[in-house]
């Protein structure tokens, strides 16, 4: 059972959702802008309250071993603060509600404690309890779709614009090669601890406060605003595509942040978005520290397609497990 679409809003109710969502941005900027202060605060002893060398490792992180460290807690704090604290309190304070129905549960169902007969229940809200089955589902969804998606990405880091704007090209692949090298610095771990630290700083962290502010609130509140979910879903990924200053990896990023809408939509609880986009982030890792180990020959950085047979294949599966999905939360949802 798909989600009433709800009325056409008054054009007072657009203008209160467009509040909504600049107060929105006004809480992330705040968070972030903290972020990186205790941030800041925390990487003073690394260099012995050294400003000078701070600065170095920041802009130049290969010229100080202290500089990866400061980097994850840069990131850390950053998603913490700008990801889910800023918009768990502005879920709080301005949308007015309560914060423990958020919580995820496994086992029978329960009614939230934000249901009533005259309070309209938030959408992020945990109304149905996370089935294991279902996570398996979007496990071998997410692996589908890295495969499937390797068309898109090495479409996208071959587009030339050289024709249409010199300049921008000049621009995105100067930043592109930035963020690269950046990230290559950041995901190269030795040992199993930096691996784990990796996959709580890299996936978990931004899993959580990504969702939560792109799939969790900007996407309802889009839905209310423009009056179609499809629609919204878009628009949220847009946003959460744009935001990391990657033109040549948009668009995979693009299908990315639709397909955690979707998920999100169809069954009503955002913590299958979140396990899928940690299972992306986080299967990443894993590959590239095999990778780095030589124990794996399979590169996840590498931006060529796999083979068309296996894309085939995994598209094929993709939309047979997301049927799946979509099957699975609607018949549970009914049953509860």
């Amino acid at each position: 059972m798909d989600l009433l679409e709800e009325p056409e809003p008054t054009v007072v109710q657009k203008t209160n959702i467009v509040s909504s969502l600049l107060i929105l941005v006004g809480f992330v900027l705040l968070g972030l802008f903290l972020g990186q202060i205790i941030a800041f605060i925390g990487i003073l002893p690394l260099f012995d309250y050294d400003f000078q060398n701070i600065q170095q490792a920041l802009t130049n992180p290969m010229s100080s071993p202290q500089a990866k460290s400061a980097l994850l807690i840069l990131q850390a704090a950053t998603s913490i603060f700008g990801f889910i604290i800023a918009p768990l309190l502005h879920y709080r304070l301005i949308d007015r509600q309560l914060l423990a129905p958020l919580i995820p549960y496994f086992g029978s169902a329960r009614l939230s404690p934000v249901q009533s007969a005259d309070k309209e229940v938030s959408p992020l809200a945990v109304r149905f309890p996370i089935s294991v089955a279902v996570l398996g589902v979007v496990f071998l969804l997410m692996i589908a779709f890295m495969f499937a998606n390797s068309v898109v990405i090495e479409w996208n880091m071959n587009l030339d614009f050289s024709g249409i704007s010199p300049a921008f090209e000049e621009w995105a692949k100067a930043k592109e090669g930035e963020l690269k090298e950046l990230t290559e610095y950041l995901t190269r771990f030795e040992t199993i601890p930096g691996l784990l630290i990796g996959l709580v700083v890299i996936a978990v962290l931004p899993a959580v406060g990504e969702e939560l502010l792109f799939r969790g609130l900007v996407q309802p509140k889009l839905h209310k605003l423009v009056g179609n979910h499809h629609v919204a879903i878009w628009l949220a990924a847009f946003l959460f595509s744009a935001i990391h200053l990657q033109f040549y990896g948009f668009f995979p990023r693009l299908l990315l942040g639709a397909l955690f809408g979707y998920l999100f939509y169809w069954s009503g609880n955002l913590w299958y978005a979140i396990f899928a986009h940690f299972v992306n982030n986080g299967f990443t890792l894993l590959m590239l520290y095999l990778y780095q180990q030589e124990i794996s020959d399979i590169d996840m950085e590498a931006t060529e397609s796999v083979a068309w047979p296996i894309v085939l294949a995994a598209t094929v599966a993709g939309a047979f497990l997301l049927y799946q999905f979509r099957q699975m939360t609607r018949l549970k949802r009914l049953d509860e």
